[in-house]
Formats: C-alpha cells, structure tokens, sequence
C-alpha cells in the first residue's frame, strides 16, 4: 500500500481542490480517498489549521473536516499525535536548514515513520533524510 505524510497547504488544497496542488500529490490523496493508500496528518498540521481559521485565511470548516478524516470508519487517513518520539526525531531536523518549528515536526513526522512527505517545502526537501514528493 502506497503511504505519505501530509504537509500542512498540500492537505488544505487537496481538500479544496485547489490548482497550487501538483499533480503527483493530487494523486496520492486520491489514492487514499479510494481507499488505494494511506495519508499520515502530523498534530501540528490540525493546530497550524486552526491557526490559519482563526487568522480567516481558511474557513473554520476545514477544521473538523481535518480532524474528521481520522475518525471516520474504514477511512485511510491517519493523526500522528505528538509524542516523546516525535520530539526526540525533530531533533534530528537541523534548525540550518528548516527553521520554523511547525516544519520541523511535519519532517520529523515523515522520518519517525519512514515515509514519504507530501510537501513543495524548499527547505524541508534540502534534507537527505526525508524523502518528498511534489
């Protein structure tokens, strides 16, 4: 089975269908929407949302419906919590060349788990240990 973790934008512009999403990521959420993968959502993802909802620069319904793909029986989307392990991994992502703590644990994430991210992140695809997809 095909498994990613998400960024932060690459999920909201799934979810709105939005043109910024690039093809190859398109794909890999609608994989999972049928059922065909699996999508990995760092905690941080729902707390910059919410940050984002409350700054009106996404509607506050993205919210529950983020938190929701998790919840939802049979569904193939996952919340990764943030844990002692998830700390101790974004350790090994260097300040140097991800700077903002949010990216950081979205990294971290995708290295704890050892899978792929779904990110057009700059700085975040310059590290050798994650892999990224755009």
């Amino acid at each position: 089975m095909n498994s990613f973790v998400t960024d932060t934008h690459a999920l909201l512009w799934h979810l709105s269908n939005d043109s910024a999403l690039s093809a190859q990521a398109g794909e890999k959420f609608r994989l999972a929407d049928i059922g065909g993968g699996e999508i990995f959502i760092p905690s941080i993802v729902l707390v910059e949302v919410v940050f984002l909802a409350e700054r009106q620069r996404v509607p506050s319904e993205r919210i529950d419906r983020i938190a929701n793909l998790s919840v939802v029986p049979g569904s193939h989307y996952h919340l990764v919590p943030l844990d002692m392990a998830l700390i101790q991994t974004m350790r090994r992502i260097p300040r140097e060349i991800v700077p903002e703590m949010p990216d950081r644990l979205i990294a971290a994430t995708a290295l704890l788990l050892g899978l792929p991210l779904i990110t057009r992140d700059t700085r975040i695809a310059q590290l050798t240990t994650v892999e990224c997809i755009w």
